[in-house]
């Protein structure tokens, strides 16, 4: 029997293989065109950002999954706990966070969003340390489950985008 965590891995690796075949620059369907299940992951993926970016940890732990896992752009990876104790002493911290959701696939329980995120960060952060206090354009995935009735955060990658040199 296969473990819900593995058959999860498999399905987020099918899902990533068939994003990533998609064309380059697609555009959400306008709201009117989302299903409902699309309406409540991208909801989701807006409290996430708000959480983090307002050092909500509260939120934070009630959005995230109990194995949530963050493939950070400090190059390593975060679980929960890492994740609420890094927000809540500074270490990752935003002074402005703008996120933009480009794509959603929803297959069964399981709800991806992927985009791209402008932020400052914090001067005290660890990304300022590692990039500088100065804006940054980063890629992103949210993976999302359904669970108790609602969408819970289980695994994230972001990564800078370093700006591409003039020809």
């Amino acid at each position: 029997m296969t473990s819900r965590p593995t058959l999860l891995l498999f399905r987020l690796s099918c899902l990533t293989a068939a994003a990533l075949s998609a064309p380059a620059f697609s555009e959400m369907p306008d709201a009117a065109a989302q299903t409902a299940d699309e309406r409540a992951v991208l909801a989701a993926d807006a409290e996430q950002r708000r959480a983090v970016a307002s050092r909500d940890i509260e939120a934070i732990g009630r959005i995230s999954d109990a194995h949530l896992r963050v493939n950070a752009p400090s190059n390593r990876i975060l679980t929960r706990e890492d994740l609420m104790r890094m927000v809540a002493s500074g270490e990752i911290r935003n002074e402005e966070f703008e996120r933009t959701a480009e794509e959603i696939v929803i297959t069964g329980d399981v709800g991806v969003v992927m985009g791209r995120e402008r932020v400052l960060p914090g001067a005290a952060s660890e990304q300022a340390r590692m990039y500088g206090a100065r804006p940054l354009s980063r890629r992103y995935t949210n993976v999302y489950i359904r669970s108790g009735g609602g969408w819970r955060h289980l695994a994230r990658h972001a990564n800078i985008i370093q700006p591409t040199p003039a020809r």
